[in-house]
């Protein structure tokens, strides 16, 4: 297995040098160090999870366009290889048809999942994720507006089908969206076909900026199960201080049929950036079907390189965390976020 890695990894990088593809390479890692009392016989514990990506950038030529991402997770002690994203693209006129395979779902790019990195583990949705294998057809209905038709599915969710019209204008956007109507045969959790409405809104003022990403789940009542609906939404305010910490405020909502039933999220965080190092403070408030965990962490990150296509940041946590009046744990931890996108 590690020499098949090795092999790939070398071709991939011959091959890139030898006809000058936009080849990018992406490292993350999370090590952590607890002390919990509540753990008999184990107050202390290691804990460690990673992610490695590499693959080639978006490559227009002509007519045609490609891409592919690569990626390898921690799997106890060995690494798997697996495919992230690709895609094979063909424009005919106003029109601009795709087969692709990648992942898909709700709720991505929250603050709230970056201090540190992979503290929610390796899925970049939280709600309804799955993987699209798809036909694509994409048309421009206006100077900004994109109207995207996906047909296709997988083994699990089966026959799916996704309609997505979006608004982003570019490059001085004040205000942007994302609209998609998402139809499956199977739902994620019930054995049922489901209906997924979402929106993916973001707002910009010269001091505060919005982000809201909701989704509403329709389930028709289908053999055993009832017909119900599910409810998801994510928001983040951020206001931009002058010579202060930058203040953000976060809260996420889910609600379902199945355990747990109700989980709700806030955040209260400061950014402060003060040359290479940014610090956040961070007090962080769980509550999962009637039962409350709080977090309060201090985070640190040092940007060790920065220009037009690369950064790296190593970046160092110490978090007390506690559910109810239970003695709590303390938490050390080392992320690291190294990034390569060489210039071409």
């Amino acid at each position: 297995m590690k020499s098949s890695v090795i092999l790939l990894l070398f071709l991939t990088f011959s091959l890139c040098g030898a006809i000058n593809l936009p080849f990018y390479a992406k490292w993350q890692s999370l090590h952590s160090t607890y002390f919990d009392t509540l753990q008999d016989g184990k107050e202390l514990s290691w804990d460690e999870c990673y992610r490695a990506e590499f693959g080639i950038k978006r490559v227009i030529e002509n007519e045609f366009s490609y891409s592919l991402a690569i990626e390898t997770e921690q799997f106890f002690d060995e690494a798997q290889l697996r495919l992230k994203s690709f895609s094979i693209g063909y424009e005919t006129g106003f029109l601009y048809w795709e087969a692709n395979s990648r992942k898909h779902g709700y709720g991505s790019g929250s603050g709230m999942d970056k201090y540190p990195i992979l503290e929610r583990g390796y899925e970049p949705y939280r709600y309804q994720p799955m993987r699209l294998n798809s036909l694509e057809l994409s048309i421009v209905l206006l100077e900004d507006y994109v109207l995207r038709a996906n047909v296709g599915g997988n083994a699990h969710n089966q026959a799916s089908a996704l309609l997505t019209l979006m608004y982003l204008p570019w490059p001085d956007s004040k205000s942007s969206f994302v609209l998609t109507e998402d139809f499956r045969t199977m739902d994620n959790h019930w054995r049922t076909p489901v209906s997924i409405t979402a929106l993916d809104w973001n707002q910009y003022w010269p001091a505060f900026t919005l982000n809201l990403d909701t989704a509403l789940a329709l389930l028709p009542k289908w053999e055993d199960t009832e017909a119900h609906h599910e409810i998801f939404a994510l928001a983040e305010l951020k206001y931009k201080a002058k010579d202060l910490p930058d203040p953000i405020i976060s809260a996420m909502y889910q609600k379902q049929n199945y355990a747990p039933r109700e989980q709700q999220q806030y955040q209260l965080r400061l950014e402060q950036q003060l040359g290479s190092l940014t610090l956040c403070p961070i007090t962080n408030l769980h509550i999962i079907d009637d039962q409350y965990m709080w977090q309060h962490r201090l985070f640190g990150k040092y940007r060790i390189a920065r220009c037009s296509t690369n950064h790296s940041n190593i970046g160092a946590y110490y978090d007390y965390s506690y559910f109810g009046s239970e003695k709590g744990r303390h938490t050390f931890g080392l992320a690291l976020d190294f990034v390569f996108e060489p210039n071409f």
